[in-house]
């Protein structure tokens, strides 16, 4: 038997959101090619039945995903939450903090953020 995942911890954000659609009497199929996942995938995060022992991969994958389907916002890695578009550009624009350690912590991870509105796009 499997670990159960996020032991005390609150279920996800972009996690509820799929479990609300599915609530609202989407289908996991519908769901699944709304957000672009595979349909085991979605059964299996909304059944509780995800085979990793970390979420963190597939938060990374999909969360973003969903939660830019669904809310039409941001899923900032630092806040672990959903934000508006235009609260993260405002947060990516945001000049370096030297006296307070909380902002500085925002500004470091938004110049390392891979959804960060105002890095140029690299192609390869």
């Amino acid at each position: 038997m499997q670990p159960a995942l996020n032991l005390g911890e609150p279920e996800l954000e972009w996690i509820a959101l799929l479990r609300a659609e599915r609530e609202r009497g989407k289908s996991v199929s519908q769901i699944a090619r709304e957000v672009g996942m595979a349909r085991p995938s979605v059964s299996m995060l909304l059944s509780g039945s995800y085979p990793a022992q970390s979420l963190d991969l597939a938060t990374a994958k999909h969360g973003a995903r969903v939660v830019q389907a669904y809310r039409d916002q941001v899923l900032c890695p630092h806040v672990r939450r959903g934000i508006p578009l235009d609260q993260c550009r405002s947060l990516a624009a945001a000049p370096m903090s030297v006296s307070n350690p909380e902002k500085l912590k925002q500004w470091r991870s938004c110049q390392r953020c891979p959804l960060n509105p105002l890095k140029p796009e690299t192609k390869p």
